[in-house]
C-alpha cells in the first residue's frame, strides 16, 4: 500500500521543481512597476514547498512507532480539494479580497471555531496579505469578473 506520508510530500517536490523550471519563462512584466519580477513569489512559494516536504519525510522515516496506515484519501483529503476548488471559483468571481474572506469564515464555520479570535485573525491576514501585496509591492490581486 502507498505511504501517504511519503507519497503526496514526493508528489508536492515533483511538482514544485517542475514549477521552478516553468518559472524561468516568466517575461518580465512591462505594465507595472514592481521591485521583483513575475517569477519572484511562485520560486519563494516552490523552495519553501520542497524545503516543508522534505522535513515531513524526513520525519516521517524517524518516527519510531508507526500507526495503522491510514487510507491515502481521506474525507478531510476531499473536503480540502474540494475547498480549494471552490476557493479558486469565488476568486474568479468576485476576486481575492472578498473570495478570501467568505472562504476563511466558511472554514472555521464549517469545523465549528466558535473564539471570535480566531476570525478576527483570519481577517487580519486577508486585510494584511491584501495591503501588501497592493501598496507595498505594487502587485494586483484579483478583482473578480463580477466587479471588473
Amino acid at each position: 500500500m502507498i505511504n501517504r506520508h511519503i507519497f503526496f510530500p514526493s508528489l508536492v517536490i515533483i511538482l514544485s521543481l517542475l514549477v521552478l523550471v516553468g518559472i524561468t519563462q516568466f517575461q518580465l512584466p512591462s505594465y507595472q512597476a514592481a521591485p521583483v519580477g513575475a517569477g519572484f513569489f511562485p520560486a519563494v512559494i516552490a523552495i519553501i514547498q520542497i524545503l516543508i516536504c522534505g522535513v515531513l519525510i524526513i520525519q516521517h522515516k524517524n518516527k519510531k512507532s508507526h500507526k495503522k496506515e491510514e487510507p491515502l484519501i481521506s474525507k478531510k483529503s476531499i473536503f480540502g480539494i474540494v475547498y480549494l476548488i471552490g476557493y479558486t471559483i469565488l476568486i474568479t468571481l468576485i476576486g481575492y479580497l472578498f473570495a478570501s474572506l467568505i472562504s476563511f469564515t466558511f472554514y472555521l464555520v464549517y469545523f465549528k471555531i466558535k473564539k471570535p479570535l480566531y476570525y478576527a485573525i483570519a481577517w487580519i491576514f486577508v486585510f494584511t496579505i491584501y495591503y501588501v501585496f497592493g501598496e507595498v509591492f505594487y502587485i494586483a490581486l484579483p478583482e473578480g469578473l463580477l466587479f471588473y
